[in-house]
């Protein structure tokens, strides 16, 4: 059997998780199995089997993409010499990313994955390390308060709570009404930021 190549080992495993993706939008994470995602790409068990041991494995692999991307857009924010302009950025570059269908059907897995997180502590280990980005934001927020850019008064954890919030809310509500308007939401989000920074502001 010839080899293939990386390129083509990483397109069949992107390939992989996309239908498996499609899988959990349609019939939920806990009901699909791993025959549905198989069935779905037309393939053997064996060529499934070869890159991703199960369902858990699967889910690690989506959540781990979602990741770096999101991780990718804190680390602007921390090289940002401006917390506003930095959290502005961030904020129009996540909302700008759930003006797209198809991210907007991959988030609603991410809801699936939060609730299935409080029953099964594999899950929860997953979910884990996307929550521990916001300390990567906390720092920012805890730089640019020693930089004179935030209150004394604030605190940069709890604002970061309070951030977070903002978007897992708007997710939640977006998987509920899919025509919420995205600008709005963010123009009010953005609004309330500058409300907290008050004379802090650039």
């Amino acid at each position: 059997m010839p080899k293939i190549s990386e390129e083509q080992r990483e397109a069949r495993r992107l390939e992989i998780l996309h239908v498996a993706e499609r899988c959990f939008a349609r019939q939920g994470f806990h009901r699909t199995t791993m025959e549905h995602i198989i069935r779905e790409l037309k393939s053997s068990p064996g060529a499934v089997y070869c890159y991703f041991r199960g369902k858990n494995e699967i889910v690690a692999a989506i959540a781990e993409q979602r990741h770096k991307r999101e991780s990718a857009l804190l680390a602007e924010l921390l090289a940002s010499g401006n917390v506003v302009e930095g959290l502005e950025h961030l904020a129009r570059s996540f909302f700008g990313m759930l003006r797209d269908p198809k991210e907007r059907e991959r988030r609603k897995l991410t809801i699936q994955i939060w609730a299935e997180s409080l029953r099964d502590k594999r899950v929860r280990k997953i979910v884990e390390r996307g929550i521990r980005q916001r300390d990567l934001l906390t720092t920012a927020l805890r730089n640019a308060q020693l930089a004179g850019q935030l209150p004394k008064e604030l605190d940069p954890d709890a604002f970061s709570r309070v951030l977070l919030a903002l978007v897992q809310g708007f997710i939640l509500q977006q998987a509920w009404e899919p025509e919420l308007d995205t600008e709005s939401y963010l123009l009010t989000t953005m609004h309330l930021v500058n409300s907290a920074l008050g004379d802090h502001r650039a």
